[in-house]
Parts: structure tokens; C-alpha cells; sequence
């Protein structure tokens, strides 16, 4: 007849086991988190942002070659590169996981948390048509024929 109490005592044992296991791959994962870097580039390398854990800017640089971009250029390549860096960061962030705490609830939920505030940029789409101004008279210059 097996004893009851020593049951109990190797369930709580397993249990205690598995717990600080578990912990110790969470806080594995922690780790490797704190260590991601991520940079990505715009305007042909002129600007790159570099974000780290949590997909927070952590540093921007930029070439000589921005002294080519007018400022509303610059303002738009920061942003763009800024939002590479921060799309990789999901992929960067289900790696980890996966290799620490596998595919359980909790680490397909830090996953998805971070794929929505993180998402893919929209692929770039052609600028809209300018409708032709009033009164022009399509050849393609400022000029009034009526001087």
C-alpha cells in the first residue's frame, strides 16, 4: 500500500521543481530582452535609429548626407527609420521566447502585445495625382496667355 502523505510530498516536490524552473526561464527571457538592439536606416543611410527593449528609440545618427535633406525630409526619414527598427523588434521578441520559454500562453501574449504596438509600416504607396489647377491650360508653365 503506497503512503499518502509521501504522494503528497513528491507532488509538491514536482510542483516546486517546475515552478522554479519555469521562473528561471522567465527570468532568462527577461534577460535577453533587456539586451535587444535593433537599428534600421532611411534616405539611403543618411539617418538610423537604433531602439532597444520595449521598441523605445535609444539612439539616432545621421551622415553628412542629411545636410542634402531639407528639414521636413529629415523629420520624415527619422520616423520612417524609427518605425523598421521598431517592426523588427516583434520577430526579435518571439526568438527569444521561443528559445526560453517556448510557445506557452504568457509568451504568445508578450508576442502579440508587442506585433500590435509594433506592427509592419505600410508598404510605401505612390503620392495621389495633384488635380490640375483652376485655370490651367496644360502647358505645363505659370504663364498666363492672357497678358
Amino acid at each position: 500500500m503506497t503512503d499518502p502523505l509521501a504522494n503528497v510530498r513528491r507532488l509538491v516536490d514536482d510542483w516546486e521543481r517546475n515552478a522554479e524552473e519555469k521562473a528561471a526561464r522567465y527570468e532568462s527571457m527577461r534577460q535577453e530582452v533587456e539586451r535587444i538592439s535593433l537599428t534600421a536606416s532611411a534616405a539611403n543611410g543618411a539617418v538610423s535609429v537604433t531602439v532597444g527593449p520595449n521598441g523605445i528609440p535609444s539612439a539616432v545618427s545621421m551622415t553628412e548626407a542629411v545636410s542634402r535633406l531639407r528639414p521636413e525630409q529629415i523629420a520624415a526619414a527619422v520616423m520612417e527609420a524609427m518605425r523598421k527598427a521598431q517592426a523588427a523588434y516583434p520577430a526579435e521578441l518571439a526568438r527569444i521566447v521561443g528559445e526560453t520559454v517556448g510557445q506557452t500562453p504568457s509568451g504568445q501574449h508578450i508576442v502579440a502585445v508587442a506585433e500590435h504596438n509594433f506592427p509592419q509600416p505600410e508598404p510605401d504607396a505612390p503620392p495621389p495625382a495633384q488635380p490640375p489647377r483652376q485655370g490651367d491650360d496644360g502647358d505645363f508653365t505659370d504663364e498666363s496667355y492672357l497678358r
